[in-house]
């Protein structure tokens, strides 16, 4: 539907009923046409009371139906467990939340309610930000023992698309603050290895327990078979948009480099919140060994993401290892902390310092110290 068919001044009934059968009304357009409208009615009718307010009441009708479903991506702004988590710098606020997509979905079963409230992330990583209610106000400890997801439908093939991750939602820097609440934040993400554009997302949540899973365990139950306080599940589907997400900046470096194999630094992908590196191999069948501290990756050295910024400080991203259909080896990087891109000098991949039995995370004075490394400048 063109954005003139929207502007037709349709009974404010009809007009929310259009918009439930539209994917993404351009909600911000409509606002702006609509006051132009009021504006020009107002000095050009004799009687211009009835049909300026009229225009604007319509536009309004149309925001708010909009808002109490997954179409009010224009207005949208991350809610505040998001701001809180990422506490993005002032330089990128403002766009980096406002960007993805609201689902304000609930679902409820024997007094536990689920919550699917918004789409946020990039090309690298979608989370799904969900509220946890124990309606009567009963705390719980526990959560869902099963959390999947589906791509169209169906099972995800791990080259296409890895994820599942449960994580807590907000400010963790004080730890699990959250926990034995009533209601509690989490984030839903998944990390797909190509695009995923236009695909539909079904998150299904199931057996819900209030006990923690841990107090199972001391017990002596084990939680896979335990019967749960409410066997049932929850779920949510959207359709993955990446206009809505955040850009997502890619490097093609195309460097050739050696580790214990030849393989190509064939790409970095780059938001404020994650990196994702991904390695391809030059032959078939190539071992990949890691070994920039006197402990090689395959003794188990943890692999991280090392960004160097223009004022001089360094971030070390914890990473997660994954693959495609390529044989392609990635490292996604998440930023617990929003960042702004720009200020990106230079990256490195590499294994980090053993010392005392301890992982010591202080990260090389130079990118080029490490094997795998990249100035974006």
């Amino acid at each position: 539907m063109k954005l003139s068919d929207w502007m037709d001044l349709l009974p404010a009934e009809e007009m929310a009923r259009l918009i439930r059968q539209e994917e993404e009304p351009p909600l911000d357009a409509i606002w702006a046409k609509a006051q132009r409208r009021a504006e020009r009615a107002r000095k050009a009718a004799k009687k211009p009371a009835k049909r300026w307010k009229r225009t604007l009441l319509i536009a309004a009708a149309i925001c708010v139906a909009a808002a109490g479903t997954a179409l009010a991506a224009a207005i949208f702004r991350w809610n505040q467990p998001l701001v809180e988590q990422y506490n993005p710098p002032k330089t990128i606020r403002e766009g980096l939340i406002q960007t993805g997509k609201d689902l304000n979905y609930r679902v409820e079963h024997d007094g536990v309610a689920v919550t699917f409230q918004q789409v946020i992330g990039d090309k690298n990583e979608i989370k799904v930000l969900c509220q946890v209610e124990s309606v009567d106000g009963r705390g719980w400890q526990g959560g869902f023992r099963t959390k999947e997801f589906f791509l169209d439908g169906t099972a995800t093939d791990w080259q296409v698309c890895q994820g599942g991750f449960w994580e807590q939602a907000g400010d963790a820097t004080q730890g699990n603050r959250q926990n034995g609440k009533a209601l509690q934040n989490y984030t839903f993400s998944i990390q797909p290895q190509e695009s995923i554009d236009e695909r539909v997302v079904t998150i299904r949540l199931s057996d819900f327990f209030y006990s923690s899973f841990l107090d199972l365990y001391n017990a002596g139950i084990d939680e896979q078979t335990a019967t749960p306080d409410i066997a049932n599940t929850w779920e949510v589907s959207f359709r993955v948009d990446y206009d809505l997400l955040l850009k997502t900046e890619r490097y093609h470096p195309n460097l050739s480099i050696t580790a214990g194999d030849d393989w190509t630094l064939s790409e970095i992908a780059v938001s404020p919140l994650t990196v994702r590196v991904v390695l391809t191999p030059q032959y078939k069948d190539a071992r990949f060994l890691l070994n920039d501290e006197g402990r090689s990756s395959e003794d188990g050295a943890y692999i991280p993401i090392i960004l160097y910024f223009n004022d001089g400080t360094v971030r070390i991203l914890e990473t997660t290892p994954g693959g495609g259909k390529s044989q392609e080896l990635t490292y996604l990087g998440k930023n617990y902390w929003a960042i702004d891109t720009s200020q990106i000098r230079a990256m490195a991949v590499g294994t980090i310092t053993k010392a005392d039995g301890s992982d010591v995370y202080e990260p090389k004075e130079n990118p080029e110290d490490y094997t795998i490394y990249y100035y974006f400048e």
